[in-house]
């Protein structure tokens, strides 16, 4: 055992610089984003009035603001903690022919598994670190926001200073957790590790999963405020509505890599150029990843069609009304804000690391007479393909939401515009993305061996 643990620095050996940051970038930006998140809501709540006193001004509104701000928690929360998942599978996949050859020179499984989580919860603190930092930084910033009611401050916006260091275990605890579930393959079979020998399987459940959400959501707005209370106005209603809308966005990440491995599938089959075809094929052979690298883009459309609908309410007929406007508004592009920047790392992070774990396949390919820019229209090919996908299923989505709480969509010709724009944003963000990557390409292509 002395002997392995002595060893591990360097059979750990690190792969360069870049791909040990980009854990460490995912790690911080899932910190940040949920400390900020959390600190927001939680400054509303502090401002909901006490007792039963008549209530006037922003007291009379303050309700409202706080289930909006707790709808928004519950869906950006989940998606910055699916980031920090993310990063610790990407940080383990970094270290796989390592992990092996300690299997194969002696290591026991469960030897092996601690070296991983343990090098994996090295890179989760160091970012945590990070991002708290991060959130610290930039909370004066956000305290200059109008939310149409009184100003709020920077120890506002800030956790208690005991969350910190709990979110800092958790962010640790999740890398740890979502590491040990990953060294399923390293340890099953270090030989398959080596030989790249993965099979792929994808169940219908995930589609049948997330279309039974969908249809209970459309049950439970149709009966639902009859069983729970007058034209829906009641806390349940509202509070199951909310879940419910989580549900159905997150379930989005359930389907998406069945729907990419089918779609695949069938490009791959008919695909007219060699380009298309080793794309496809790539994407039908890791769809968990291809749709890792939209999951972002897809959740930020999502809220791009949710704000559309939001702006086109109007701007209130008195003073409370106004008030509330303004804070929808400027809560929306706050939300929109977020989940932007959250598909930034997303994208950007899992792309570079997407040509980082291809590098070995890249020069065998260029060695085998494929040219460089060969190579940059089948990256281009894998990606595009999860990234029309994404598009049609989060305006479908957003569209579904939308007819089923407001009883129609909104026909006015500037929604679509907003919206059609914030597809034009994701689909430059995948672009630019892409475009960082691309000198990987070349130099994992014509590094020698």
């Amino acid at each position: 055992m002395s002997a392995l643990l002595s060893s591990a620095p360097l059979l750990l050996r690190r792969r360069g610089a870049l791909a040990d940051i980009l854990p460490v970038i995912a790690f911080a930006a899932a910190t940040a984003i949920t400390a900020t998140v959390l600190g927001g809501a939680a400054a509303f709540v502090g401002r909901m009035p006490a007792g039963d006193i008549p209530l006037e001004g922003e007291e009379s509104i303050m309700g409202f603001l706080v289930f909006c701000a707790i709808s928004a928690s519950v869906l950006l929360v989940p998606s910055a903690i699916g980031l920090g998942g993310s990063a610790a599978r990407l940080s383990l996949a970094r270290r796989e022919r390592d992990l092996a050859t300690m299997r194969l020179v002696g290591g026991t499984s469960g030897q092996v598994g601690s070296v991983a989580v343990l090098d994996v919860a090295a890179q989760a603190l160091l970012g945590g670190v990070v991002g708290v930092g991060a959130h610290l930084a930039v909370t004066p910033a956000l305290t200059l926001l109008d939310f149409g009611i009184r100003a709020f401050s920077t120890a506002d916006l800030l956790m208690p200073w005991w969350a910190y260091p709990l979110l800092l275990a958790a962010m640790v605890l999740l890398a740890s957790g979502s590491a040990a579930v990953s060294l399923t393959g390293v340890v099953l079979s270090p030989l398959g590790v080596a030989r790249d020998s993965r099979v792929v399987r994808m169940s219908v459940i995930r589609v049948v999963l997330w279309a039974g959400l969908i249809i209970l959501f459309l049950i439970f707005m149709q009966i639902g405020p009859t069983l729970t209370g007058q034209a829906g106005q009641s806390g349940l209603a509202l509070g199951i509505m909310v879940v419910f809308i989580a549900a159905i966005v997150a379930g989005i990440n359930i389907a998406g890599p069945f729907i990419v491995w089918i779609s695949a599938l069938l490009v791959a089959r008919i695909a007219p150029v060699p380009a298309l075809l080793v794309g496809a094929r790539r994407l039908a052979a890791d769809p968990k990843a291809g749709w890792r690298a939209v999951s972002g883009i897809t959740f930020a459309l999502v809220i791009a069609g949710f704000l559309t609908v939001a702006a086109l309410l109007g701007e209130g007929t008195n003073p409370e009304e106004q008030m509330m406007m303004t804070a929808m508004n400027t809560g929306g592009l706050l939300t929109l804000g977020i989940a932007a920047t959250l598909a930034a790392v997303s994208t950007g992070v899992t792309q570079t690391a997407r040509v980082i774990d291809q590098a070995p396949k890249l020069r065998a390919q260029h060695i085998a007479g494929a040219q460089v820019r060969q190579l940059h229209r089948a990256r281009i090919a894998e990606i595009a393909i999860p990234v029309l996908l994404s598009s049609i299923i989060a305006t479908g989505t957003a569209l579904l939401v939308i007819s089923a709480v407001f009883g129609g969509t909104p026909g006015n010709a500037a929604g679509a515009v907003q919206y059609l724009a914030s597809v034009l944003g994701a689909y430059a963000l995948v672009i630019t993305a892409v475009l960082v990557a691309s000198p990987l390409v070349k130099r994992y292509a014509r590094r020698p061996a």
